[in-house]
């Protein structure tokens, strides 16, 4: 049975922002914000993760692609619920969305009827690699599968802030939600986008002590099993892009309690 960990997140704050009002031109601005289901302040999640990270890095002979420049820093680990670019129009500045995010507790915490929020890490995979190759990936992830409760209700409560902030035009895309957290990422290379190679992470010996699915005929299409824990959320927060807190953190410009 998978462990449950509390630990609350940092509630660092900043208060400048701006948000695309859909329009052609606002269309083109890049996202300044996102919702944000924090977990890295974990820090038995952060020294797991770090430990995942090194065996990766320290494989012999070395993994195609895989260096340190693409390993996201364990204490900026998260779910995205979805990106803003927030601006300075009424209705569309960051003190609406966090306006907005405070309005919905209420319906989230009904959501979680009495229960914690949390986000369980039991499967792996990669985001669509180009020309559908596993040789060249360029997201590794670790995120929920949906048979547990815990999994049921993250499920239900990240769909419905979604959808809450996209129907008041904050969230332009309308992608479904893929509930992720993000290991490792090209585009934090220089240069950016030089793929890595998934199939030598499943196919290393490294491996076999995370991974719970046979390997030997794998579709890499299909999330394997891994077991990271599971982890609580104590706060919904709006984060800002590119942002850095005294931990390294994301900074949070605001947040929505889950605590009751």
């Amino acid at each position: 049975m998978a462990t449950k960990y509390t630990a609350r997140a940092s509630t660092s704050t900043s208060n400048r922002g701006r948000f695309s009002s859909g329009t052609n031109r606002n269309s083109k601005l890049r996202p300044t914000h996102f919702i944000s289901l924090p977990i890295g302040h974990h820090v038995q999640l952060q020294e797991s993760v770090k430990s995942f990270a090194d065996g990766l890095l320290n494989c012999k002979p070395a993994l195609p692609g895989v260096d340190r420049g693409i390993v996201i820093a364990p204490r900026r680990l998260h779910l995205t619920l979805g990106v803003m670019t927030l601006e300075n129009s009424p209705g569309r500045t960051l003190a609406d969305a966090q306006a907005l995010l405070w309005k919905l507790r209420t319906r989230v915490m009904e959501l979680l009827d009495g229960h914690s929020l949390c986000i369980p890490l039991t499967e792996m995979n990669i985001m669509n690699p180009d020309r559908s190759n596993a040789d060249n990936a360029h997201v590794l992830w670790l995120g929920p599968s949906l048979n547990t409760e815990d999994a049921q209700r993250l499920k239900s409560v990240s769909e419905f802030v979604n959808k809450a902030f996209s129907d008041a035009g904050f969230i332009q895309d309308r992608r479904p939600l893929k509930l992720h957290c993000t290991i490792l990422n090209t585009s934090h290379r220089k240069p950016p986008r030089q793929p890595f190679s998934y199939s030598a992470i499943l196919t290393s010996l490294f491996i076999r002590g995370f991974v719970r699915t046979p390997l030997q005929s794998h579709d890499f299409r299909s999330p394997v099993k891994v077991e990271f824990g599971t982890w609580s959320v104590d706060e919904i927060q709006i984060c800002k892009m590119g942002s850095y807190g005294p931990e390294g953190e994301y900074v949070s410009c605001g947040c929505c309690s889950l605590v009751s």
